[in-house]
């Protein structure tokens, strides 16, 4: 079967698993890597400014950053996060993930989608 998913979905696979197995039972076609960011942010008229700024700052500390991967299941924003072994065996880093132009996303998310589900639900 084919798993859409994030690159770093294997480690959860195995995690999850009972019983566990030694190999996360999918891979990740690497060379089909695209970069997907997840931002946090403040916004201008925000009624709690300050708890906001607060709540921005912890998620960008080493303790929560290091916390992050087997949570979320996502790589960490934060340089020289140290990141745990299951995430490193099972989920290493798409080395040359693909990028685009959001406007060239901006302009095709609705044909690509309907597009791609044509074909998934075949």
């Amino acid at each position: 079967p084919l798993v859409v998913s994030y690159a770093s979905s294997p480690p959860a696979e195995v995690i999850y698993a009972e019983p566990r197995p030694k190999t996360a039972p999918t891979g990740v076609a690497y060379g089909t890597c695209f970069r997907q960011i997840e931002y946090a942010g403040l916004l201008s008229n925000a009624r709690n400014p300050e708890g906001g700024k607060a709540l921005l700052d912890f998620l960008l500390t080493k303790e929560f950053q290091e916390d992050m991967p087997l949570n979320m299941f996502v790589h960490p924003v934060r340089e020289g996060t140290q990141l745990p072994p299951e995430f490193t065996e099972y989920g290493p880093s798409a080395e040359n993930p693909g990028t685009m132009a959001p406007g060239k996303i901006a302009a095709n998310r609705d044909q690509w989608v309907k597009s791609w589900t044509s074909l998934v639900l075949k």
